[in-house]
């Protein structure tokens, strides 16, 4: 990683966090939902728009600022984004009205491009392992943030009020902004304002998806993200309420998962130092065919938390080397498109992982089988999505 413009250890960390905004800005927010509700006088479970309008927000945009990246380049489209984004938070910080700060955070998740953004810049400087690397060390500054953002959030809730998160999320992207403008290379190339049209997106569109180099690990991407996603949307009720873990000793298990999503990327980083992407994919996804055996195996007895918490820990750590290494291999063929295709990749997952998170919601009956089922049919999507996409004949 040496020879490219991003190989300086402050461009890395500086790339690590943009890729974590978008989390981060959800995470964070976490512990201030059923706060927010109270103070505008709604109803509690309204404040859980505070995710899910970013969620659905965060989607859509992301789909734009691929393709307008690779039309004029990633500086102005990490500066306009990381603007909006700066602007958006502030208008929720000043909120007068619940409406008004929904809408706020709608915008605010419409501006979400940096994580794309910033995955498109790796494919415009790096290819193969060496991307993937890259992508590894990315993941691992993401997960390390994502598992602080939540803690960040309750000491700003406790010092301050829950204005201070957004102000806070001002204050961040406008250090992005000063960083992008004095110290950030551009590496995208020459402007090519003619991509910015529906018909590149309808050629773009028609390429990736027939393109079984893409197509492929952006399937197993996507569905091991499903099932991690489960982890989120179940995980806590599971623990309270089967094992009776109180919501803040679910934090110290939350932070173990964490810990080791963030050394599957590491693992990963350090075996393509020595093997090919695709040698690390093998042990990816070998490890997530372990960890979808355990998970099934978990639906037909009674599992101690120690048990239950060991099949999730597996799937985690067989997520943590696939996201990175699914993502870099998808970004492949796209070297002509590297943002519309890390658009793509992230919108399907964002998909993905909210139907699962659904499915698992709807499941959960009291007991661990919603989390364990879950993990095990999303993961079994992803190894099969692998095998189908490597070993069968093209026509």
């Amino acid at each position: 990683m040496s020879r490219h413009s991003l190989s300086r250890t402050d461009t890395i960390i500086f790339m690590g966090g943009i890729t974590a905004l978008s989390a981060v800005s959800v995470d964070i927010v976490l512990p201030t939902t059923g706060v927010v509700a109270r103070y505008f006088g709604v109803e509690p479970k309204l404040g859980a728009l505070l995710v899910g309008v970013y969620f659905i927000a965060y989607t859509i945009g992301q789909l734009f600022w691929g393709l307008f990246s690779d039309a004029f380049g990633r500086r102005l489209s990490l500066i306009l984004s990381l603007s909006g984004f700066a602007v958006a938070s502030l208008a929720c910080a000043l909120a007068p009205s619940f409406t008004f700060l929904i809408v706020a955070r709608f915008i605010q998740g419409l501006m979400g491009g940096a994580p794309i953004i910033a995955r498109a810049m790796v494919r415009d400087v790096a290819e193969g392992s060496d991307a993937a690397r890259l992508m590894t060390v990315l993941g691992a500054i993401l997960t390390i943030a994502t598992m602080f953002a939540p803690v960040i959030g309750s000491g700003l809730l406790v010092l301050f009020t829950w204005r201070a998160i957004f102000v806070g999320l001002t204050v961040l992207a406008l250090s992005f902004i000063a960083y992008t403008v004095f110290a950030l290379q551009e590496t995208g190339g020459q402007r090519r304002p003619e991509r910015f049209s529906f018909r590149f997106l309808t050629y773009a569109a028609k390429y990736l998806l027939a393109n079984r180099r893409f197509l492929t690990p952006m399937l197993a991407c996507s569905f091991s993200f499903g099932g991690y996603a489960s982890l989120g949307a179940v995980g806590a009720l599971v623990a309270e309420t089967r094992y009776n873990v109180s919501p803040e000793a679910f934090g110290a298990l939350f932070a173990l998962a964490a810990m080791v999503n963030t050394g599957g990327a590491l693992l990963a980083g350090q075996l393509l130092k020595r093997r090919t992407l695709r040698q690390v994919g093998t042990v990816a996804i070998t490890l997530l065919t372990l960890g979808v055996f355990t998970n099934f195996i978990m639906i037909f007895i009674n599992p101690s938390l120690q048990m239950l918490w060991g099949s999730v820990c597996l799937y985690i750590l067989a997520f943590g080397m696939i996201y990175p290494t699914t993502y870099a291999s998808a970004m492949e063929p796209a070297s002509e498109m590297p943002g519309f295709a890390a658009s793509v990749v992230g919108a399907f997952s964002m998909i993905t992982g909210s139907i699962a998170a659904l499915i698992a919601s709807s499941l959960f009956d009291g007991t661990h089988l919603a989390i364990n089922l879950t993990m095990a049919v999303f993961g079994a999507a992803a190894v099969l999505s692998v095998i189908i996409g490597r070993y069968k004949r093209p026509n």
